[in-house]
């Protein structure tokens, strides 16, 4: 394999690693704002963490098929 094409992979899979990161922030995102919107918690930096939290957790579980 060439340089050029390894190189091309690691870019590829990088993009990948960002893009799920990104949607794992909009998951925990609508997860933050059902919590303060609908249920009334206060908005914390704490809450904005667990949030991002659940989010990633969601997303691994739909990415694993499990729903």
């Amino acid at each position: 394999m060439s340089l050029w094409f390894r190189v091309q992979e690691y870019v590829v899979e990088v993009g990948l690693r960002l893009a799920k990161v990104l949607v794992a922030t909009v998951f925990g995102f609508l997860v933050y704002l059902v919590l303060t919107g609908i249920f009334g918690m206060p908005a914390s930096a704490q809450l904005a963490v667990e949030s991002w939290i659940a989010g990633m957790l969601l997303f691994l579980i739909v990415e694993t098929g499990i729903f």
